[in-house]
């Protein structure tokens, strides 16, 4: 199984996007921006999500690749957090305030590292402008090294209702060679006491691959998230880009897994996960069979976004705010300066925050709309339209019914076998126009 897989190992997107983010253009003027956001109101799903980035951490965990940077003076952080509000103040009047928010996320870095009443000022803004759905997801990312009772009271009182935990390893020694700290409270309880407090979705993040695990270890690792009793669990690859994140170069002192051993934890870990009723969803993600990703999922109504994957209807258009923070609108693609200062600066005098964007033709709307289907549900059923754009490319897919990677069901419509969903990245890019003419090797992580 395992060599029959790495022959499927290639440097492909993830596609969080489409086009990737590394196509976006240089943004041009404000106006164009503006244009944008306005125009996106009468276009796509009329639903919310918005999203928050904050980037700062206690300290640089060596894996990550996140947009981040260690703590700066508590001054710093509030110049950072009233430059969000600011950046709201211009931006939500581009936005029809009858539309109604389904989904609020704040990522970073480490959420947390700002006091959560700064946090609850930002959805308190939201509360006044615009509806909440009844079901509204309200996210946070947080590292549970530096979670306390505490805060996660402070957290639910402020209106969080999901939350997701950074554990990546349970094991010391891998969490001492990545340079993370371990959860201050024990994991089992912190999943538990999340609960009690009114979370009523609680996700562990793992990352398999990393340097100095092995497949006991992580198994291991395996065996405490699920001890632990969490609602999802995101299993994640390592993905080793040095030319991208250059502190990377430090772990290759220590043995990273190769291909195969990589994709032997992956094995032993779906493994486990369903011998313990956990449902696969997605490329990575592990579920219980009641989760709403779940029942989503056996109704082709998965869908996923930068924040990760999600239901259509507690998703929208993500509009963005925040240094990095991309918006993922119906009609465009459009990202903040990666660069807090700069950033800040931008906000203060009044310019335009964006740094790169990517406006959505037609047929690239068509092209995302299917290779989310295929990425998300492992399926794909296409229109007239649809197969014309495909062209080529639609029997190119069809012929890998040949290597055992999917069905034909009828003429239009194509599902994966098992082996088909491990390599769905493969199986997408095969289709996938703008890899025709791309160089992808340093550019892409590898698929496995």
């Amino acid at each position: 199984m395992i060599e029959t897989l790495l022959h499927y190992n290639i440097n492909a997107p993830r596609y969080t996007s489409y086009p990737p983010a590394n196509l976006f253009r240089k943004a041009e003027n404000e106006l164009e921006v503006k244009e944008l956001w306005i125009a996106s109101n009468a276009l796509g799903s009329s639903n919310l999500s918005f999203y928050f980035h904050i980037p700062f951490c206690s300290k640089r965990c060596l894996f990550c690749g996140c947009t981040s940077e260690t703590i700066k003076e508590d001054s710093y952080r509030e110049e950072y957090m009233q430059a969000i509000a600011k950046e709201m103040d211009k931006k939500l009047l581009w936005i029809d305030s009858s539309r109604v928010v389904t989904q609020v996320h704040f990522g970073g870095g480490t959420p947390t590292s700002v006091p959560v009443c700064d946090l609850k000022f930002i959805l308190d803004r939201l509360k006044e402008k615009f509806t909440f759905s009844a079901g509204a997801e309200i996210a946070i990312e947080c590292n549970p090294a530096s979670v306390t009772k505490e805060l996660l009271s402070e957290l639910a009182l402020a209106g969080f209702n999901r939350i997701s935990y950074g554990i990546q390893d349970f094991n010391l020694e891998t969490l001492r060679i990545i340079g993370r700290d371990p959860s201050l409270i024990d994991v089992p309880s912190l999943v538990s006491l999340s609960r009690e407090l009114g979370f009523h979705s609680v996700n562990l993040d793992l990352i398999y691959g990393l340097p100095g695990q092995t497949l006991e270890s992580f198994s291991e690792s395996v065996s405490k998230a699920i001890e632990s009793k969490p609602d999802r669990i995101a299993l994640f690859s390592y993905a080793h880009v040095p030319w991208k994140r250059p502190e990377q170069k430090h772990l290759e002192s220590f043995v990273i897994p190769d291909a195969y051993h990589k994709m032997s934890f992956f094995l032993k870990a779906r493994e486990m996960f369903r011998e313990a009723n956990y449902q696969s969803i997605g490329m990575d993600h592990f579920v219980i069979p009641t989760d709403s990703l779940y029942l989503a999922a056996k109704e082709g109504l998965l869908h996923r976004n930068f924040q990760g994957y999600c239901t259509r209807s507690t998703t929208g258009q993500v509009y963005a705010f925040g240094s990095s923070a991309i918006s993922q609108l119906d009609n465009a693609y459009l990202q903040n300066t990666h660069v807090t200062s700069d950033y800040i600066d931008k906000v203060k005098h009044e310019e335009m925050t964006e740094v790169r964007v990517h406006p959505l033709t037609e047929t690239e709307k068509i092209w995302r709309n299917i290779i989310e289907r295929l990425m998300c549900n492992n399926a794909l059923k296409i229109n007239e339209i649809e197969k014309k754009v495909l062209g080529s490319r639609w029997d190119r897919l069809c012929a890998l019914e040949k290597e055992g990677l999917l069905e034909k069901i009828a003429d239009n419509e194509i599902r994966t076998t098992e082996l088909g969903s491990l390599v769905i990245r493969y199986l997408v890019s095969v289709i996938d126009p703008l890899l025709e003419n791309q160089k992808t090797e340093g550019v892409f992580s590898k698929t496995i």
